[in-house]
This record gives structure tokens, sequence and C-alpha cells, in this order.
């Protein structure tokens, strides 16, 4: 895409259409590894083999569900779009750049993370694993202060809404998270098994800078009930 060329239409709705199946495609190939786990073996129960694969069926579960809640974040914020310029279209290209490239630090840090030293390099993984994390936190990020620098990307419809939320703590959603990575992977690096519980800082970060939803939907309805619609 030449750089300063903005699109809109049909090209924004295929742009969208395939950050989406990127993310699910990313989705499935993190519980691909779970496929591998075999069940019960002689003398074995199901528990046994939860047990023995708690740490690959924990970063599973944990990778998942902050993967969801990105993109959740995320697509609330580009669906506010009527247009996008060079800049989004990159920025989204490495934001999906980040979700493809998470399966693999993924699987190294389930590997390590529940690991004793014994030379082996138990930090490092973690850390990638939750630079990646930072990375596609940081392009969501930017993504949004390009659009709040570039208001006329931005449905008109979605105007008021987008200011109100703007305005508000929730604009400093995606930059806390990455704060909440960054910090997990140097917490990690020096105690492994302590990366995870990092996360546990999302819940009131996430509370306290919540978009203020309802003064959103009061400023939507505002301006449709202001808006004369079209001349006869």
């Amino acid at each position: 895409m030449a750089w300063g060329e903005v699109r809109t239409g049909r090209s924004l709705d295929r742009l969208l259409n395939f950050s989406d199946a990127v993310v699910a495609v990313a989705i499935t190939i993190l519980a691909l590894p779970l496929v591998d786990i075999e069940g019960p073996g002689p003398g074995q129960t199901m528990r046994d083999v939860i047990a023995a694969n708690f740490g690959q069926i924990q970063t599973f579960a944990v990778t998942f569900v902050v993967v969801a809640l990105m993109w959740g974040v995320h697509n609330k914020i580009v669906n506010r779009l009527q247009a996008y310029d060079s800049a989004i279209f990159w920025l989204m290209i490495f934001w999906l750049m980040g979700f493809v490239f998470l399966p693999w630090p993924s699987r190294l840090y389930e590997g390590t993370r529940m690991a004793s030293d014994g030379g082996q390099d138990i930090g490092g993984p973690g850390v990638l694993y939750w630079a990646t994390l930072a990375f596609i936190s940081l392009m969501g990020w930017l993504t949004t202060r390009h659009m709040n620098k570039h208001r006329d990307l931005i449905d008109p419809a979605q105007l008021p809404a987008w200011e109100v939320a703007m305005a508000s703590r929730a604009r400093f959603r995606s930059g806390a998270f990455t704060v909440v990575f960054v910090f997990a992977a140097c917490v990690t690096y020096f105690v492994p098994w302590l990366g995870n519980m990092c996360l546990l800082l999302l819940i009131p970060i996430g509370i306290w800078l919540k978009s203020p939803r309802d003064a959103e939907e009061q400023a939507i309805a505002g301006s449709a009930a202001t808006d004369p619609g079209p001349t006869p």
C-alpha cells in the first residue's frame, strides 16, 4: 500500500475480515499442541494426565484469554473506522504478525515455566513470550493514537462516542496492558514461575480503565437527535 494512500468501503471491510481470520487461525494453532497429549495409559487416570501436562494446559488457557481480550479491545477500536490510511494498514499488519508469531514463544514458555534450572535457560523463553504480547498490545495502542490524531478516518456516527472514550481513562488501556506485559517479562526473567501471576494486574487495570459505555451511548444518541438527516 502506497504511503499516504487512503482507502474506504469494501477495501476496509476486507482488511478487517482478513485480520479476524488471521487471529482465528493463530488462536487455533495455540491449541494444536494439546492434541498431541495422549490419554491415560495403564494405571493412569485423567487426573494424572492433566497433572503431568498442567503447565502446557495452563499456558494455553492464559494465552487464549489474553489474546481474546486484546482482540476484543482492538476490534472495538477499528470498527469505528470509515477509512484507513497506510499507517493504519501497516500497524495492523505488525499487530497480526505478533499473533502469528505467538504460538512459537508460547510453546517454548510452556516447556520451561515449571522447569528447574539445571543449566537450562528457563527465563529467556518467558521473556520472549511476554515481549511478544507486549509488542501486540503496543501496536494496538499506536493504532489508537493514530486514529485519535486523524479523526477523519473515523465514522462520523461513531465520532461522539470516540471523543467520550478518548476523554476518559479508557484511552490508556492498551498502553497499560503493554506495561503489564513488559513487567511480566522482567519478573519472568528472574522468577519464571511468577510470570503468570502478573496477569492478575489486568483485572483492576481493566476495570479502572473501562470505557464509559453509558456515556458513549448517550453521545451517540445525542448526535443522532441533532442530526437533521439528508436534505429532501
